[in-house]
């Protein structure tokens, strides 16, 4: 099982809209995937259901052993479920997010995927590099990094770089970077452009998704709605909606995720 963590230092960088977005796109393409709230916020719930507050989630699994499967959600994909972060109470807030920061407590939830037979768990965290991001980061297989094409995307990607690399350090097992995808882009931009050329010479150009998501009032309106892109507008989704469809083959290559072999077989259309 992969775990991915969808982690940003700065906030506002569409780090929630890519992973649930991301999520669809991969769960559609077959994967049984898992999508996990990790923000005491909930930012994931918000996005997704009015009543997201009124959902157990990853706190009273992790608090008071409510059983995996009665927390994870369904959805309308057989192969997509989540885990919303739960009814965490506003003074117990800080001590929750305290207790996540090494990643101990993330093991039996981590067994519980594994065991539930799942390809993929992503885990959108809040932002920052500590409390429960720390955590996640220590405890996921890979990090995929939202970055925002802004004159200040460059030195909040190194020091989330050099965040990861500390941890690699200390622990071999903790998450390698997957790559970085750049949001809220304009290649029509000269701005954007910079940012980008930028961002590709000091990165290894593996790291860097050719996928980019660019800013889109369709956003807006799917969170609104309380659904994915790809399921709004009945059955022609905005262009927005392909490029997460994009972006989810890419991470399906750099992640080496493999399905069972198939024929190469001819068979006819007609029968």
């Amino acid at each position: 099982m992969i775990t991915l963590a969808i982690s940003s230092l700065k906030g506002g960088v569409g780090k929630t809209t890519t992973a649930i977005n991301l999520a669809f796109s991969i769960a559609k393409r077959g994967w049984k995937t898992l999508l996990v709230d990790a923000d005491p916020q909930g930012s994931i719930g918000l996005s997704l259901s009015p009543s997201a507050q009124a959902y157990i989630g990853l706190y009273e699994m992790l608090s008071t052993g409510v059983p995996f499967e009665q927390a994870a959600l369904k959805t309308k994909l057989e192969t997509l479920k989540i885990v919303m972060s739960g009814k965490i109470p506003s003074h117990e807030i800080s001590k929750w997010c305290a207790s996540l920061q090494d990643g101990s407590r993330l093991t039996p939830f981590f067994k519980s995927a594994t065991d539930g037979g799942y390809d993929l768990v992503i885990i959108d965290t809040p932002s920052g590099l500590h409390g429960p991001t720390e955590g996640i980061l220590r405890k996921c297989s890979h990090v995929l990094v939202p970055q925002q094409c802004e004159p200040l995307a460059l030195r909040s990607l190194m020091l989330t770089v050099d965040f990861l690399n500390q941890l690699q350090t200390e622990n071999d097992d903790a998450c390698s970077l997957v790559g970085v995808v750049l949001t809220m882009a304009d290649p029509d931009v000269e701005d954007t452009k910079k940012i980008v050329e930028e961002i590709k010479r000091v990165l290894p150009p593996e790291l860097v998704f050719q996928s980019m998501l660019p800013r889109d009032a369709a956003v807006i309106h799917a969170s609104m709605k309380g659904m994915p892109l790809g399921l709004i507008r009945g059955g022609a989704p905005p262009a927005i909606a392909l490029v997460f469809d994009q972006l989810a083959a890419e991470l399906e290559g750099k992640l080496e995720l493999v399905g069972p072999e198939q024929s190469d077989e001819y068979v006819s259309l007609v029968v």
